[in-house]
């Protein structure tokens, strides 16, 4: 047992969940901000393409949504490998992203 609740496995759950908690309280707020510009350049491009200004390629930009999201499924992955750090990293993510 002493092995199990060793000082640094404690500091890495510790230091983890801190900076997930940061991490996901700081990403949700940038998060809302783009999605509302993003949302704004979407009405734009839209109203444009309704206008018959622009042609917008809607497939494109559905397989670069598609790869972004992905891309980063596989930056969660690799965080959450190592299991102390990132267990409690993954913890208080979620954490965060409620407050």
């Amino acid at each position: 047992m002493e092995g199990f609740l060793s000082p640094e496995i404690i500091k890495d759950v510790g230091f983890g969940g801190a900076l997930g908690f940061l991490a996901g309280f700081v990403l949700k707020r940038v998060f809302r901000m783009l999605l509302f510009i993003l949302g704004l350049y979407i009405l734009g491009l839209m109203w444009l393409a309704n206008v018959g200004l622009v042609e917008v390629k809607w497939g494109e930009m559905e397989e670069f949504v598609r790869g972004f999201f992905s891309s980063f499924e596989g930056l969660i992955a690799s965080v959450v490998r190592s299991v102390p750090f990132g267990g409690s990293f993954a913890i208080g993510f979620a954490i965060g992203l409620k407050v």
